[in-house]
């Protein structure tokens, strides 16, 4: 680190000098123009030029060399990247693989495919980036993990197959929220530095709390679809509870309230009989995640 003096020029102005190595490094000259940000958290972030953007285009060459999932991740992997314009070349007719593509563009946020061939898909992202608020797409995932867990409700109550396809839906809508997160965090920390104006963001590190906390969130719709599937009666209302009261501290940060939550989530997770079952060991998994925010949430707090 270094440290340089604050100096006063003119009448009304003051001035910190740049140092010489990293003026060059940038092939700046005197009389050029860079651009500067002033970050939430009161430091201020000197680009050698306008903050690159990410690539408007990705182009995915496919052949069979991969497997079908593995084509999948990787047309997620350019999405949540930021690309804008997607381009999936087959190195042959492969249905398959095809089919699994076009429905995986379909289910990413924003993305319309623009051009469907024998052995090439385009898709473009019509997403508005400057529209993405965190604290909105957060508070989205949030009202999901909450109707799954009211229909998780009904189904150990021994309701019938409909409540289960619900509950489905709301996981593949879950997945949809969790991609277009990590792409918005993405894009804030190539595109802009921390400029996220929702009041969740205050410093550069409260983006990667951000993704941690929407991969424990994720990870909690993946236990919740596991227990529908292996009914036993788990309680419910206790998970909707803590759940409500965790995401309420990601915005308050009252860290005397995540103490006590803490110690109220530890308790409970050692009383709970994993080997039982299935579902009880998905439940107690659900409050382990919940333990994760919550350290991700303290961790957010010290800024």
């Amino acid at each position: 680190m270094e440290f340089r003096k604050i100096q006063f020029t003119g009448r009304s102005s003051y001035i910190v000098s740049l140092p010489k190595k990293w003026v060059r490094g940038h092939n700046l000259k005197q009389g050029d123009v860079v651009p500067l940000i002033l970050n939430p958290d009161g430091s201020i972030t000197i680009y050698p030029r306008e903050p690159r953007e990410v690539s408007e285009k990705k182009t995915l060459e496919i052949s069979r060399e991969y497997s079908p999932d593995m084509a999948i991740r990787l047309v997620i992997s350019a999405y949540i990247q930021g690309y804008d314009v997607l381009e999936i070349n087959l190195a042959e007719e492969m249905p398959v693989y095809k089919v699994k593509i076009r429905k995986i563009l379909q289910s990413l946020p924003g993305v319309e495919i623009i051009l469907d061939e024998s052995r090439r898909i385009v898709a473009k992202s019509l997403l508005d980036e400057d529209d993405v608020n965190l604290a909105e797409l957060l508070s989205r995932i949030r009202s999901l993990i909450l109707a799954m867990l009211g229909d998780l409700k009904l189904l150990v109550e021994g309701n019938g197959d409909e409540i289960f396809r619900d509950i489905n839906d709301l996981e593949n809508e879950l997945d949809r929220f969790y991609f277009l997160i990590i792409r918005a965090v993405n894009r804030l920390l190539t595109r802009r530095g921390v400029t996220e104006e929702s009041g969740i963001i205050r410093r550069t590190f409260d983006l990667l709390g951000i993704l941690f906390i929407v991969r424990s969130i994720e990870r909690i719709g993946d236990h919740i679809i596991r227990i529908a599937e292996n009914p036993d009666p788990v309680d419910v209302p206790y998970l909707v509870e803590k759940f409500s009261a965790m995401m309420e501290q990601i915005e308050e940060r009252d860290l005397g309230r995540i103490d006590s939550l803490m110690l109220e989530l530890e308790e409970k997770i050692r009383s709970i009989n994993y080997r039982q079952s299935i579902a009880m060991e998905s439940y107690r998994r659900i409050l382990e995640y919940l333990e994760n925010i919550g350290e991700t949430i303290i961790n957010m707090s010290l800024s």
